[in-house]
């Protein structure tokens, strides 16, 4: 019994200390909030800030390829375009067709050898029976 009276009277006497000096307990509880709240800030922002870059670097990186993917598809679609041009004008000086079969023929050849046009013209040359010779 003589607890419990001991821990009321200590408690009247904190509840009336704490009325009248309410600032200095929450002034020392504010000051801790803010700094288990705030002190992660730092860190948090590092972190979103590495996902943001990373995040750009992803999309440059896709946005290049997506670049050179359609300039090496416009390289073989001229060198093909080229290669059926010539063909044809071959072939109107012999006068004979250029059917859908040796299009693709054609495209087949160009697809495996275009960065390499002596090779490209020697295989067209050997497909279709023309003389190779050096390519302009």
């Amino acid at each position: 019994m003589l607890t419990w009276m001991a821990v009321k009277k200590f408690l009247k006497k904190v509840w009336v200390w704490l009325r009248h000096n309410w600032y200095a307990p929450f002034l020392v509880v504010y000051t801790i909030a803010l700094w288990i709240f705030f002190r992660r800030k730092d860190a948090a922002y590092k972190v979103l800030e590495t996902r943001n870059q990373s995040y750009k670097e992803q999309i440059e990186a896709i946005n290049k390829a997506h670049e050179e993917e359609i300039k090496k598809r416009d390289e073989v679609l001229e060198k093909y375009t080229e290669a059926i041009r010539k063909l044809e004008k071959e072939f109107a000086k012999h006068d004979k067709e250029l059917n859908e079969e040796k299009k693709k023929s054609v495209k087949e050849i160009v697809e495996k050898y275009y960065n390499d046009p002596d090779t490209l013209a020697m295989m067209i040359g050997k497909r279709f029976g023309f003389n190779y010779s050096e390519v302009e």
